[in-house]
């Protein structure tokens, strides 16, 4: 086994062993998974989501983790995904990656309503758009609170201004809630800003997020870690005793050895 792999095995197990893990502007499997509906998904149709019109989804070879995406190709077509279980007034990171061909705009709308279906819509739609991305997918990211009496939010992915021959794919759709210090090294640092917490978030995407297992293990630590870090967050000996013996350590390892997995 060559150095450079050694390496990049101890990097992920140390760092995977500690649950380093927090929100940022690009998470790939992690909170509410829309996205991972789009793999699991059978023949045409993402799994939870509601197609209308030739909306589908499509095997376009790898495309972050796995080969599938969300695809529109007009006015008419709709992907639809209702998120159940929102707590009222919880602040969340929504985040989702757009590919648009051609003159069309592609939109991910976001709105909270009272009840999935036949409830009321309780905010205006929030939209994440994008035009002509030049054959690349790009990111849209937005943080949004739940009115009083949320209970669903509604996802919908769609276009505006069709010409023909146009194209819309979605990809990495994700929705997650944050408050207070929700992850681990958030809560050991006291804070979201602290430069060390980029070099961790940027192991999680150009590393974790790139292959099935680390994303994963990502997004079941998303969903235990809330805990966790509210008791971090409440104990200062705690906090420095995590950071100092855990986190810090980790992130020395990872200037070290970025010129091995750095993109």
């Amino acid at each position: 086994m060559s150095r450079h792999i050694r390496v990049m095995m101890a990097t992920l197990l140390i760092v995977t062993g500690i649950l380093v893990f927090l929100p940022s502007s690009y998470v790939g499997a992690g909170g509410i998974v829309a996205n991972q509906s789009f793999e699991d998904g059978v023949g045409e149709v993402p799994s939870g989501w509601n197609l209308t019109g030739n909306a589908t989804r499509v095997d376009t070879g790898p495309i972050y983790v796995g080969n599938w995406t969300a695809r529109i190709t007009g006015g008419n077509d709709t992907l639809t995904l209702w998120i159940t279980k929102v707590v009222e007034m919880m602040t969340y990171d929504a985040w989702g990656w757009i590919y648009v061909s051609g003159n069309v705009t592609g939109v991910i709308a976001l709105d909270f309503w009272s009840a999935s279906v036949n409830g009321t819509q309780l905010t205006p739609t929030i939209m994440l758009s994008a035009t002509d991305t030049n054959g690349a997918y790009v990111q849209r990211t937005t943080t949004v609170q739940a009115p009083v009496c949320t209970t669903c939010l509604r996802i919908r992915l769609l276009g505006i201004d069709w010409n023909d021959g146009a194209e819309v794919r979605f990809d990495e759709i994700g929705f997650f809630w944050l408050t207070g210090y929700c992850f681990i090294a958030t809560a050991a640092y006291g804070t979201e800003t602290a430069a060390e917490l980029d070099i961790l978030r940027n192991f999680r995407d150009q590393v974790l997020l790139k292959n099935t297992l680390g994303s994963l293990f990502v997004e079941a630590y998303y969903k235990v870690s809330p805990p966790i870090a509210n008791l971090i967050e409440k104990n200062d000996f705690l906090r420095a005793v995590v950071r100092e013996v855990l986190v810090d350590p980790v992130v020395h390892f990872l200037q070290w050895a970025q010129g091995l997995w750095r993109a």
